[in-house]
């Protein structure tokens, strides 16, 4: 089984690969504003995925903490 990474969540999944199918991945981060701000540069430095590739950062409702994602397709064979 082989797995690609389509790295611009906003394009049709299909598109560079008809006929394969794609599994959807949602990555959520919660936390204080800095914590999750050094999250994102630590996966930043594992080659995963651009900072500016998640969300803006919003409140959560709870003082001190906001969330922001990140969408990846992988397709397997």
């Amino acid at each position: 089984m082989s797995k690609n990474i389509n790295p611009n969540p906003d394009e049709n999944p299909n598109s560079e690969n008809p006929g394969r199918k794609s599994k959807k991945v949602k990555h959520i981060l919660i936390g204080s504003p800095e914590e999750v701000k050094k999250t994102i540069y630590a996966i930043y430095s594992l080659k995963y995925a651009y900072p500016d590739e998640w969300s803006t950062p919003e409140p959560t409702g709870n003082p001190g903490e906001v969330m922001t994602f990140l969408i990846r397709y992988f397709y397997v064979d």
